[in-house]
């Protein structure tokens, strides 16, 4: 029964998965076909990190992509699952 629901809430999860996230498989996905699970998440930890995004948001006085970088890498570091998930719907396809 606990795998049942497991798999429903993960496909709900799939489902409502939030737009930058898939796009951001699916573009990893592709550039790199035959790379597995781990080298999607390095990927996607790498484009969140501290990078020349954040040196030119802050020399523009924003902090906005710092915010929304650091909301997503949240985002991926708590939902390893959905982000596996996606992987191997990506897969399929």
């Amino acid at each position: 029964m606990f795998n049942e629901e497991y798999e429903r809430l993960l496909k709900k999860s799939v489902e409502v998965a939030p737009d930058w996230l898939k796009k951001d498989v699916e573009s990893i996905v592709s550039k790199e076909p035959h790379a597995g699970i781990s080298y999607l998440i390095s990927e996607l930890h790498h484009t969140y990190t501290f990078s020349i995004r954040h040196i030119l948001s802050a020399s523009h006085l924003s902090s906005e992509w710092s915010q929304v970088s650091r909301e997503r890498l949240n985002f991926i570091d708590n939902n390893i699952d959905v982000i596996a998930a996606l992987y191997n719907e990506e897969k399929i396809h």
